[in-house]
């Protein structure tokens, strides 16, 4: 048998309800820090104004960078390396767009393929501070600076940055192993050789490399190689 629900007296009727409290007290907090509130309210505004600015500022930097970027890439790939660079030179200008640290990485490569091994390592150090850890523009980008410091024969500081790009997943650690290996061969230093051609090897099963690994590791780890 169903019970009867209680039936509210007047004097509970005429109690106010919890929303009707919460909506007076609002006001009465209102009333009495109305300055407050409006400043406060003001702030929001001027905060939330400076947000949506930023982020328009930002869309319209890399809309512009990718025109020029577009115009430099295609002067890159027909070869008319000054003419990219001038190019790659003015994305740059739009520092907050991510076409700018694009940019250095290929300023670097021009340097490389023009042989002015000054200025690629110094816009391959470039380009690895504009790109984020652990992406593959940081893995390209270290693997250019590696190059430059290679072919500068500056081997020790070369291995740093094999070494660090290989660490990265993505397409160029076997690349970065051998970099290591040759570095390590450059400089005398056999047995690091020797583990950076093995980790080459494993990776890429019927390399040519491994008969220079064999070639290594028949003449002895514990013999200097010749400079």
């Amino acid at each position: 048998m169903a019970t009867a629900s209680k039936r509210l007296s007047r004097k509970e009727l005429r109690q106010p309800d919890s929303f009707q409290l919460g909506t007076e007290k609002a006001l009465a907090f209102y009333n009495g820090h109305q300055a407050l509130v409006l400043t406060g309210i003001g702030v929001l505004i001027i905060i939330l104004a400076a947000v949506w600015g930023w982020q328009v500022y930002k869309d319209n930097q890399n809309v512009t960078a990718s025109l020029e970027f577009n115009k430099a890439l295609v002067a890159y790939q027909e070869n008319k390396y000054p003419e990219a660079l001038a190019a790659f030179e003015k994305v740059q200008t739009y520092r907050w767009s991510r076409y700018a640290s694009l940019s250095h990485l290929y300023q670097t490569n021009i340097y490389l393929a023009t042989n002015d091994l000054d200025k690629a390592l110094n816009s391959g150090q470039r380009a690895v501070t504009a790109t984020k850890p652990n992406t593959l523009f940081r893995q390209l980008a270290l693997m250019a600076l590696a190059a430059a410091e290679e072919r500068k024969n500056q081997c020790k500081t070369a291995i740093e940055h094999f070494n660090e790009a290989q660490k990265i997943v993505g397409p160029l650690q076997s690349s970065a192993m051998l970099g290591k290996a040759r570095c390590a061969e450059q400089i005398g230093d056999k047995a690091a050789a020797i583990a950076a051609y093995k980790d080459y090897v494993k990776e890429s099963p019927g390399s040519p490399m491994g008969l220079k690994l064999s070639e290594l590791e028949s003449a002895g780890a514990t013999q200097p190689l010749a400079k």
